[in-house]
């Protein structure tokens, strides 16, 4: 069990990785040696930090007896199950605002026939920093401890957190997916939901595990196929279809129309599948390959997060710090948008530490995700799950981007909880009540 989390990560990379190099979705000028090649050293870093993690001594709190060691262990679940009431409380608060707000200032948005529509007009609209949009930036932790320990504890929430649960997960499907057009938070549900589900099967009976895999590939084809009816919509209206994507793209690439996915599923929601796999999941491996060919330039250490940035320029009166990472000079050299189109993760941190060293950023990354994830198979140990739970969400997103550090909501949330773990993750290793 201990090696699970980076099996099944490292086939999730290879996978994306092989739909990149064969999948409907065709490059110009894809230098596919040099990606296969660094895709590999990344693996090998982040099992490296793996190895060591292994070897690292998980620190049990020390007690009088075993009768303690429980009374300890109820007192701080008892507490975790507090802050979670109080997490769930604030995420509800922070999507009613956006939700009142939305009601108030745009009413038709809410209309279910107007979802690629409001996608578009989210897009082109510049950001508006009402309070709600202040206030969603300032609780992110809220939201993630919310979702994630929400789901871990559902069975012992009371009937109040449970109503505020449902609440908060309608009003996010209300705000984000009908409102602004966009799906990426039932990604982050259906992943956390994944990974908790993974953690509560460790003990499980083998037929309760089967079932449970097989909800879960049913939920899965779902998502996947509302998804693709959700961009077969959005591209419709646009009047983009598989045999012009060329043309109105920025010509780097284009569909293979003989591909088996257009053959099984037709023009239409072939796109809408194929935009998901070689457009959402591999894509980015094509934008790193571009980046390779850049010179490097220092980013003084905040060009590998968007918002942070801006921000610095912003307050010290500087130039556009983003204009000298690799993403933005790949879209002057390339034509290829670096904000608007998945590139990995690695142009954003080699702005800042060189291709090199964002690779050995990975040793610590693993390290990390690999001692949490220990926690949690010895202890069930909460605040872990919240962690593990995050770096996995980051993991999963390397083929698209820096995903926990580049919005200012993301940022805040993941500088938090690594604070959270590393103040309170000993006082959780404990054998666990539940388990």
């Amino acid at each position: 069990m201990k090696s699970l989390p980076i099996g099944m990560f490292t086939f999730y990379i290879l996978l994306t990785l092989f739909l990149s190099f064969f999948g409907p979705m065709k490059y110009y000028n894809y230098e596919k040696t040099w990606v296969f090649i660094y895709i590999v050293c990344f693996l090998i870093c982040l099992f490296i930090g793996y190895a060591f993690a292994n070897k690292h001594k998980i620190v049990i709190r020390k007690s009088t007896g075993f009768l303690m060691e429980k009374k300890s262990l109820e007192e701080r679940q008892n507490k975790m199950l507090k802050f979670i009431t109080l997490a769930i409380f604030i995420a509800l608060l922070s999507i009613f605002l956006e939700f009142i707000e939305i009601l108030i200032k745009a009413p038709s948005s809410l209309a279910l026939n107007s979802m690629a529509r409001n996608y578009l007009n989210v897009r082109e609209t510049s950001q508006n920093y009402s309070f709600p949009i202040l206030f969603r930036f300032a609780t992110g932790f809220f939201r993630n401890i919310s979702l994630i320990l929400g789901f871990y504890y559902w069975k012992r929430l009371k009937k109040k957190d449970k109503i505020g649960m449902l609440l908060f997960i309608a009003f996010l499907i209300i705000v984000n997916m009908i409102a602004y057009g966009t799906q990426k938070f039932i990604g982050d549900i259906i992943i956390y939901i994944t990974i908790i589900l993974a953690i509560k099967m460790i003990n499980m009976s083998r037929n309760n595990k089967r079932k449970i895999i097989i909800y879960a590939s049913l939920l899965l084809i779902a998502a996947i196929l509302m998804f693709a009816f959700v961009q077969a919509q959005r591209y419709d209206m646009l009047g983009i279809t598989a045999q012009n994507f060329e043309a109105r793209s920025n010509g780097l690439q284009y569909f293979d129309t003989n591909h088996i996915i257009f053959k099984i599923f037709g023009f239409k929601y072939g796109l809408g599948i194929a935009i998901l796999l070689t457009g959402y999941l591999s894509s980015g491996y094509y934008g790193l390959s571009l980046c390779f060919n850049l010179p490097f330039e220092w980013t003084y250490g905040v060009g590998n997060s968007y918002f942070i940035s801006k921000l610095i320029s912003l307050i010290l009166g500087l130039p556009s710090i983003y204009e000298k990472t690799y993403l933005n000079r790949m879209a002057e050299q390339y034509g290829r948008n670096g904000l608007q189109s998945w590139n990995t993760i690695f142009p954003w941190l080699a702005s800042d530490f060189t291709f090199i060293g964002a690779l050995i950023i990975f040793i610590l990354v693993g390290y990390i995700w690999q001692v949490s994830w220990l926690e949690i198979l010895r202890y069930r140990n909460p605040v872990s799950i919240v962690l593990f739970t995050t770096i996995s969400l980051g993991l999963i997103f390397v083929p698209a981007n820096n995903q926990l550090f580049n919005g200012i909501d993301t940022y805040v949330s993941t500088i938090l909880i690594l604070f959270f773990w590393i103040l309170y993750h000993k006082k959780y290793n404990f054998i666990s009540l539940d388990d």
